[in-house]
């Protein structure tokens, strides 16, 4: 095979082995709004897929025309299946009920409005909560087929999200003030939360791997946001105590069936925020790519990052979504890109992208920059 003879799907898997393919793999996270704009510059149908966080899926000639090496599946759902963009609220399968908050660009979310166990007492208040799902019936009915279809279709790098939240799923339910104090005073009360929701994901992650695991090159688990954007949420300490062992338990459970169904399958973790303290032992743990990294919260320095950890640790993102993206001109966005890909691109090991969904007031003209840039600059052995 010649350097330039890659497919999307190889150059993604070499680049995750910390090798050097033909150039930097690139993804696509955005929102739905500035999506509907970009299918319009092109001139393509709105036929959009989308979730509850209003992020759109991208069909496959939205990716070809942007050179994005990276197809993201909707799990569970096909295009009939998704939210009904006409809706205000919902009640979502764990009994959180939210409601659609509307921006000033036509963008939107849903908004978590109640914490369902804010009053639980006792660890048996929680053991009884009556809206624990139970997934006994997997999701998947025409979803196999999908992915399977888009792998034989196409040679996208197929990924997808799911299981995961252990940490943020207990404070939706509990409420982030509440779950918080239990981490310190009554970290009991805390862990029976995220036992519930472990033992229910470890169910539906073995579910969803046996059926398409072996079309993914890696999937990434639902959020566990550790960091704002000055600080850890909780310390390293509280973290190894009470929420690494659950934790972990997960991510190594989940990768151990991939690898089974899917022996070159790598899997990521979602971590937003000043999330450096935390880097050492999402190692340990046993994640292989680290998103969405977020270059403007403290102390995460992409070339530091990229020096210290970049022999263990692949990294998805990094492209400043929130400031340079969302409020600087073309001229800073590609500047911004060229930067991202000099800190994490040597020896591999980068997948760029957004550091989070491009937002809704991100026009095509900014799209367009980040990704005529990276072809522009992200390519090895020039």
């Amino acid at each position: 095979m010649t350097r330039m003879g890659y497919t999307r799907r190889e150059r993604v898997a070499k680049a995750l082995r910390h090798e050097e393919p033909d150039r930097v793999p690139l993804d696509l996270t955005i929102v739905v709004q500035p999506y509907r704009e970009l299918l319009g510059h092109f001139g393509m149908d709105d036929d959009l897929w989308w979730d509850e966080w209003s992020h759109a899926f991208p069909k496959p000639e939205v990716l070809e025309r942007l050179g994005v090496d990276v197809f993201h599946l909707p799990w569970g759902r096909t295009a009939e299946g998704f939210w009904d963009p006409g809706s205000t609220d919902f009640t979502d399968e764990w009994g959180c009920r939210k409601v659609r908050v509307d921006d000033a660009y036509g963008g939107f979310l849903f908004q978590l409005t109640d914490h369902p166990l804010k009053d639980a007492k006792t660890i048996g208040d929680i053991e009884a909560y009556s809206h624990w799902p139970s997934f006994d019936e997997p999701r998947l009915e025409g979803f196999e087929q999908l992915v399977k279809q888009l792998y034989n279709e196409t040679d996208f790098a197929l990924t997808m999200t799911f299981g995961g939240n252990v940490f943020e799923r207990s404070h939706y339910l509990r409420g982030m003030d509440e779950f918080f104090v239990d981490l310190l005073v009554e970290p009991e009360k805390a862990q029976a939360v995220m036992k519930k929701v472990l033992k229910i994901n470890l169910k539906r992650n073995e579910q969803i791997l046996k059926a398409v695991g072996k079309y993914l090159t890696y999937f990434r688990f639902q959020g566990e946001d550790f960091g704002s954007q000055a600080s850890p949420l909780i310390s390293v300490d509280t973290f190894r105590s009470v929420v690494r062992p659950l934790l972990e338990e997960e991510w190594r459970a989940g990768k151990t069936e991939f690898l089974r169904n899917n022996p070159d399958g790598k899997i990521a973790i979602h971590s937003c925020g000043a999330v450096f303290d935390f880097i050492p032992d999402f190692i340990e743990m046993g994640a292989d790519i680290l998103n969405p990294v977020q270059p403007n919260a403290a102390g995460m320095d992409t070339k530091k990052i990229k020096e210290l950890f970049g022999d263990k640790l692949s990294f998805h993102g990094a492209v400043d979504s929130q400031g340079v993206i969302s409020q600087g001109t073309v001229e800073e966005i590609r500047e911004e890109v060229k930067q991202r890909l000099s800190d994490l691109m040597p020896g591999g090991g980068y997948i760029m992208s957004p550091s989070h969904n491009i937002q809704s007031n991100v026009g095509p003209e900014k799209v367009l920059a980040i990704y005529e840039t990276a072809a522009e600059y992200g390519r090895y052995g020039k």
